[in-house]
């Protein structure tokens, strides 16, 4: 996969429209051989589609002028603080410290109690 989205990346936006309707001749006749029973790929129609998706992000990303981030930078772990967030929060649910969800009958305790 990583080949093939350099390969998508280098191309420009008419090589894409290119692609893009190549890939979608290439759906419609794995379609129809797998309707007609001449195939039982469905392998080779999920990669196709995929493929295509990609390159119309591809192509849609150009034409609004954003930058595609390189694949090792979105391969990359979170470090930010909704990270940590989460972090904390699943060790004070292991810890027992956490939120407890409350029966009807205990949140109208509570809210009697506070009353």
């Amino acid at each position: 996969m990583a080949k093939r989205m350099e390969d998508f990346r280098q191309m420009n936006s008419n090589e894409l429209e290119i692609q893009a309707h190549e890939l979608g001749e290439q759906i419609f006749r794995l379609r129809f051989q797998l309707t007609t029973g001449q195939s039982e790929s469905v392998k080779k129609l999920r990669e196709a589609r995929r493929d295509l998706a990609r390159v119309k992000t591809l192509a849609r990303q150009q034409e609004l002028g954003i930058q595609a981030p390189a694949a090792k930078e979105a391969a990359q772990p979170k470090t930010g603080k909704a990270s940590q967030d989460k972090r904390s929060h699943k060790k004070q649910a292991a810890e027992g410290k956490g939120t407890k969800k409350r029966s009807a009958k205990e949140s109208e305790e509570a809210k009697d109690a506070k009353e």
